[in-house]
């Protein structure tokens, strides 16, 4: 399964003598990357809750992460893990984050339970999230990965292991909260409530989920401060309140496949999102196929991201207002679609070059999961060409 090969990456003793075993262990992760796109106006992003991305030259922000992780056995069954990553997150900040910090114990030799903090459990590389060493890709596809930008969740989960014939069986149930942090505000999910399955034997991976959360949004930008106060004041309050506030209801459905056995590496993934307010409802799927040459694997990928439903359907009589919620929805559909090449070489004992190059076409109607300063490019004339670099790492 990959949160065990995840694990098992990362995982490094510290030295004690050959006969003691460890109570402790430290590892880490990196990646050094570099990104700039064929286009000036509209700044690449690898997530949607960056605030600005590059152009036409090199940026170094984009991508580049760093992340430390200590785990201490307590008993015979129980043990903590925390996690600390550094990212470019809103504002072009790279405040530290803690995005583990938990205490597992052992209640079964198949069951075991976790509570504090842990990664969402939304995607099929949801463990490995930032550890870019894990996958083929200077970064997860992010017509997929951008539908739930969410990162950690509090709260308790179960996870149940067990064989059957060939495969081995994952279960996992979750329960908590999480909150996120963009441009002026805050998103937050309420009641998580994830059930995820995973199976894996012979070079195949297969893996499936569902989460329902109660979902709350507060736009702080001033556009859309501007748009909410113009509503209220004008009676259509209603509206306002589909826009911006607390109480919808949210869910997300995931599906993914890997096959990595011999020279072949195959990767599918599907998500959905759909929401009652607040935000729009989107899908977002992913194909990529590589071939191993001993340590070189070039590969390619085709994604595409659609929206299923706006942020909101509501129209007003007055030409003005009915013009700022286009707007409105226009600038929160990231659909575009994506035809990838790449090639990753495993250079030294833990570290990759990765090399990717991508034709983005945003849209229809809207600017895809690029950001622009002004309103004026939410429709691009064209495909953006985007040219990746990175190095990871692992110790």
């Amino acid at each position: 399964m990959k949160r065990i090969a995840a694990l098992l990456i990362l995982g490094a003793s510290l030295p004690v003598a050959a006969d003691e075993p460890s109570r402790f262990s430290f590892s880490g992760f990196g990646t050094v990357g570099a990104v700039r796109t064929s286009n000036d106006v509209l700044g690449f992003r690898s997530s949607v809750v960056q605030d600005t991305g590059p152009g036409r030259a090199f940026d170094t922000s984009v991508d580049s992460v760093i992340g430390v992780q200590g785990s201490a056995h307590l008993t015979g069954k129980s043990d903590m893990t925390l996690q600390v990553v550094s990212h470019k997150g809103p504002d072009d900040a790279f405040t530290p984050q803690v995005t583990w910090s938990f205490l597992r114990t052992q209640l079964l030799p198949e069951l075991s339970v976790r509570a504090g903090r842990m990664r969402t459990p939304f995607f099929m590389f949801s463990d490995a999230l930032h550890v870019n060493f894990i996958t083929p890709w200077v970064r997860p596809p992010v017509e997929v990965y951008s539908l739930n930008p969410f990162s950690s969740v509090d709260g308790v989960d179960a996870l149940y292991r067990t064989e059957a014939g060939p495969m081995d069986i994952e279960v996992q149930g979750v329960f908590g909260k999480s909150s996120l942090g963009i441009h002026g505000g805050t998103v937050k999910l309420r009641a998580i409530r994830t059930f995820n399955v995973a199976a894996s034997g012979h070079g195949l991976t297969l893996h499936a989920g569902y989460t329902t959360a109660n979902l709350d949004v507060h736009w702080g930008d001033q556009p859309s401060q501007n748009l909410l106060a113009a509503l209220n004041a004008t009676g259509f309050g209603a509206i306002a309140d589909e826009l911006n506030g607390t109480g919808a209801k949210a869910s997300f459905t995931s599906a993914g496949f890997q096959y990595d056995r011999d020279h072949w590496l195959l990767i599918g993934e599907f998500a959905r999102r759909d929401a009652s307010h607040f935000i729009s409802s989107a899908q977002g799927w992913y194909f990529t196929a590589g071939y191993r040459v001993g340590s070189v694997t070039p590969y390619v990928t085709y994604a595409r991201q659609l929206e299923t439903a706006p942020v909101t359907s509501s129209t007003v009589p007055i030409p003005a207002l009915q013009t700022g919620l286009d707007l409105f929805n226009t600038s929160r559909r990231n659909a575009q679609r994506t035809e990838g090449i790449g090639v990753r070489w495993d250079f030294a004992r833990n570290f990759a070059l990765k090399g990717q190059f991508d034709l983005i076409r945003p849209g229809p109607d809207g600017l895809g999961i690029f950001v622009s300063p002004s309103a004026g490019y939410l429709t691009p004339s064209g495909p953006i060409h985007v040219l990746s670099l990175s190095v990871d790492v692992v110790f």
